[in-house]
């Protein structure tokens, strides 16, 4: 059994690891120290610049700021404070919203109604029913990457419900769920599609809506925060 420590330091670095991968689709300049993952080029939408590794790393974060600041010239861009324990409001960042990791060890599971994206024309889809407005943000190109799965529920043409999964090798990441239903991460069933392709490891994630995730089975880890420069 995975204690709450070590889950929680997993799905730190599940996260590091699936933005890395986003940002290097898009052209990234990245560096990795133990305290920080941080990416000098233009992330995309909704995509850090710093992802915090350990707590207590202010004045890791405080130099990266600089750095980042003379690299590019973004009027936003973003920092995740994975552990909660960062102060930036000094530097020019807002606080834009709290969230919460979660994790957990499950059985094997079967997929229940969820498919795999299988063409760049379904993946454009799954973009515009989650709500991207350019369809930009995830390149066709990352179909090609057997690590990552663009799950949906219903027809390409009438997509119901979707999500992603992201094998790291040592977890498997879940992010941008959505429903056009509005149903909560349980009521779309989520977590049994993962564990049909986990093999057993860590699922892992994070959200803003503790409800969205009651009666999961994945447990609350720690906090993070967002902060975005003003």
């Amino acid at each position: 059994m995975t204690d709450v420590c070590q889950l929680l330091q997993i799905a730190v670095e599940d996260n590091v690891a699936w933005c890395s991968r986003i940002c290097s689709a898009h052209g990234s300049n990245e560096t990795r120290w133990s305290e920080a993952w941080a990416n000098f080029a233009i992330s995309p939408p909704f995509y850090p610049n710093i992802i915090t590794r350990q707590k207590g790393v202010q004045k890791e974060v405080d130099d990266l700021v600089r750095k980042i600041r003379e690299a590019n010239k973004s009027t936003k861009w973003g920092i995740k404070d994975s552990f909660a324990d960062l102060t930036l409001a000094d530097q020019g960042f807002e606080r834009l919203l709290v969230g919460r990791w979660y994790g957990g060890t499950f059985s094997k599971g079967t997929p229940a109604g969820w498919k795999a994206v299988a063409s760049p024309g379904e993946l454009r889809s799954w973009e515009k029913a989650w709500g991207s407005c350019d369809d930009t943000i995830f390149p066709s190109t990352l179909l090609e990457d057997y690590r990552i799965t663009f799950w949906i529920k219903g027809e390409p043409s009438r997509i119901e419900a979707g999500f992603i999964s992201y094998d790291t090798g040592f977890s498997l990441g879940l992010s941008n769920w959505f429903s056009r239903r509005n149903s909560s991460f349980a009521q779309m069933g989520v977590l049994q599609a993962a564990r049909s392709v986990s093999q057993g490891q860590p699922i892992v994630c994070w959200s803003t809506d503790d409800l969205t995730l009651e009666h999961t089975g994945l447990i609350e880890l720690g906090t993070l925060q967002v902060w975005i420069s003003q």
